[in-house]
């Protein structure tokens, strides 16, 4: 629908679609991270022998449509246009994905610390949450991509805002290779010019 009449479509109009996009994928992803909620719905479809919904799929496929809409809705600048507030848009977006994946690439490391506050060891993830890497990886290259086509006016003041996720996106021991390649893109392309220009 939205591909026939993406013309046809006012900024608000584009903005009601993404919000409601939005919560179909905030709903999907706090029933991905709801263990007892997920746990029962895999006896649930042991017993009636229907599989595990692809709630993750779902998850992140509304992401990826919502960030879509905002990048269309960027280039297509329909009247009303607010750039701020797609920007505004786009930007929480992005944070939000970002921090998802980050959270799924640190939970579960527990660790000890020596009396010097070093680190000892951590307890590698199972194949589980390696595998949910995998799959959200192509929605956060997708997000980091977004973020470099800021302007550069604008990506330069959102830096400050983004630099702690990009920092623990770079720690992620068990990272996706695919986000780590994105990753260091954006270094290379956006972030170092920024910071040279600081200097």
């Amino acid at each position: 629908m939205y591909s026939m009449y993406r013309s046809q479509l006012s900024a608000k109009c584009a903005l009601v679609l993404f919000d409601a996009l939005h919560e179909v994928a905030s709903h999907a992803h706090s029933i991905n991270t709801n263990t007892t909620l997920r746990s029962k719905l895999q006896e649930f479809g042991s017993l009636t022998q229907m599989q595990d919904p692809p709630l993750l799929r779902l998850e992140n496929e509304s992401y990826q449509i919502c960030l879509t809409f905002l990048q269309n809705l960027m280039l297509d600048r329909p009247p009303p246009f607010d750039e701020a507030e797609v920007e505004s848009c786009l930007v929480n977006l992005c944070e939000e994905v970002l921090r998802f994946y980050v959270v799924t690439a640190c939970s579960g490391q527990a660790s000890e610390t020596s009396t010097s506050g070093q680190c000892l060891w951590l307890i590698p993830l199972g194949s589980g949450k390696r595998r949910e890497l995998a799959a959200r990886a192509p929605l956060i290259v997708a997000a980091l991509q977004a973020i470099c086509s800021l302007g550069d006016s604008s990506f330069e003041k959102k830096l400050p805002h983004f630099f702690p996720l990009l920092s623990s996106l770079i720690s992620c021991e068990h990272g996706s290779n695919e986000v780590q390649v994105a990753l260091s893109d954006m270094l290379s392309s956006s972030v170092g010019p920024v910071l040279l220009r600081s200097c």
